[in-house]
């Protein structure tokens, strides 16, 4: 692809699509950042399975779950790096151990010790995981499990067991069974793919005029367990945005607070139900948020609680602690409403830096509201300087080869033409959406 046509789909862009586009990209997980939460959970593991410990040699497997096994982790404070992770314990102990004692040693095994790595750290005991968190703001929840004997491959016993209420119960779960199962369902979008990596180019300004594009930063090499955002998957990536307007709601709004949040597989696995939406990231967020939606106020009119199971294993529900009533549920779907509401009537719009900072705001919080904008503007610079846009008397970026090129791809078939922001912008197309591009 030459220099050209790389300006020209960087430039591209609706400035809805572009600005989720660098949303999400502030949310991810840099390489360094996976690496060292792999390096802690694998370390606490052999800590829990050390000499001495209450549960000494007991430590059969640890491996991610949750968000981290989908490459759909993001930044839970994006100005400190902070982030979770989510871990499960392979337990070798009966299947009858009370839940209360599983968990109390496993607490224990982190707590009461001698290495200095541990000591000072925050660690909470919950009802089915123990957390350590780390003075850089990361934390690691490790869930004790013990493998089901004559079930499929790692189906498991959770601990359950509640202090506060004296709640306490096993149950079945499988949760390498689901991330296998969401990673292997969703495809793979070439042109999704093409169009972020083109973005982020362009905003980092490595297009250069001179036909040379900058040798790109370690961050965004390929690694066997950390995918960059450019080969994710466009469904995983609206998830992620769906994610972060979700941790914000639940953060800053008076009606959500002290309320549990809708868990992050529950989303997941309503996410594979939503019709594709092609390339478009903005298509794909608003596809999942609008089925999440209905999906809730479909059980609602029914008068009872939305049921979602591991389509890995159906014994495994993840709605059993969420939504706990139909406020809860109506919560949630209130807030999906707003979000696609916002969203669709910003598309309505061209790009206007006061209108974009307050929904942005509103969806996802001052920091990347900010961020975008400063995007924002390294990319129309970066376009101008690259001879892809010019700046026309009415204060708008106009580029009439990028006009030439979508039309020629929409005369084959591809891609259908509207107009915004100054700029050509491709319509929706029937690709298929998808999951992580191997190495060439």
């Amino acid at each position: 692809m030459t220099i050209t046509e790389l300006l020209e789909t960087a430039s591209a862009l609706g400035p809805v699509e572009a600005a989720l586009m660098d949303t999400a990209r502030s949310l991810q997980l840099t390489l360094s950042m996976h690496e060292e939460a792999t390096r802690r959970y694998e370390a606490l593991a052999r800590h829990v399975d050390r000499s001495g410990s209450p549960l000494e040699d007991d430590v059969a497997e640890v491996y991610p779950s949750g968000s981290f096994a989908i490459h759909a982790a993001i930044r839970s404070k994006i100005k400190r790096d902070q982030h979770d992770v989510d871990a499960v314990l392979e337990i070798s102990l009966p299947l009858d151990t009370k839940p209360s004692v599983m968990l109390d040693k496993l607490y224990s095994a982190i707590v009461n010790t001698n290495d200095e790595r541990y000591r000072g750290l925050k660690v909470e005991r919950n009802s089915r995981c123990v957390t350590v968190h780390y003075s850089d703001g990361v934390t690691v929840d490790l869930m004790p499990v013990v493998r089901l004997p004559g079930t499929p491959e790692r189906v498991a016993n959770l601990f359950h067991d509640k202090l506060e209420t004296g709640e306490s119960y096993t149950k079945e779960v499988n949760p390498s069974g689901f991330a296998s199962h969401f990673n292997r369902t969703v495809q793979v979008s070439m042109e999704f793919a093409r169009r972020f990596e083109t973005r982020r180019l362009l905003v980092d300004g490595q297009l250069l005029a001179d036909g040379h594009v900058l040798v790109e930063k370690a961050e965004t090499q390929l690694m066997p367990t950390h995918l960059p955002l450019e080969r994710k998957s466009p469904r995983v990536v609206a998830l992620q945005l769906l994610k972060c307007f979700r941790d914000k709601r639940y953060r800053k709004h008076g009606d959500h607070m002290g309320r549990r949040k809708p868990p992050s597989v529950v989303m997941a696995a309503l996410a594979l139900d939503a019709p594709l939406g092609g390339f478009s990231l903005t298509d794909e967020v608003l596809a999942i948020a609008t089925t999440m939606r209905d999906a809730i106020v479909a059980a609602d009119r029914r008068g009872g609680l939305i049921e979602v199971r591991n389509p890995a294993h159906q014994a495994d529900e993840f709605t059993d602690r969420w939504p706990e009533d139909r406020t809860a549920q109506q919560l949630w779907a209130a807030d999906l409403r707003h979000f696609v509401t916002e969203l669709t009537e910003l598309q309505r719009h061209e790009f206007e830096p006061v209108r974009v900072k307050r929904v942005f705001d509103d969806l996802f919080g001052s920091a990347l509201a900010d961020h975008i904008l400063e995007e924002h503007a390294k990319a129309q610079n970066h376009s101008i300087l690259g001879g892809a846009s010019r700046m026309s008397s009415d204060g708008k970026l106009h580029s009439p080869a990028i006009g030439r090129a979508w039309g020629r791809a929409g005369a084959k078939g591809g891609v259908g033409l509207g107009v915004g922001a100054g700029l050509i912008v491709p319509a929706r197309a029937n690709t298929s959406m998808g999951g992580w591009i191997p190495p060439e």
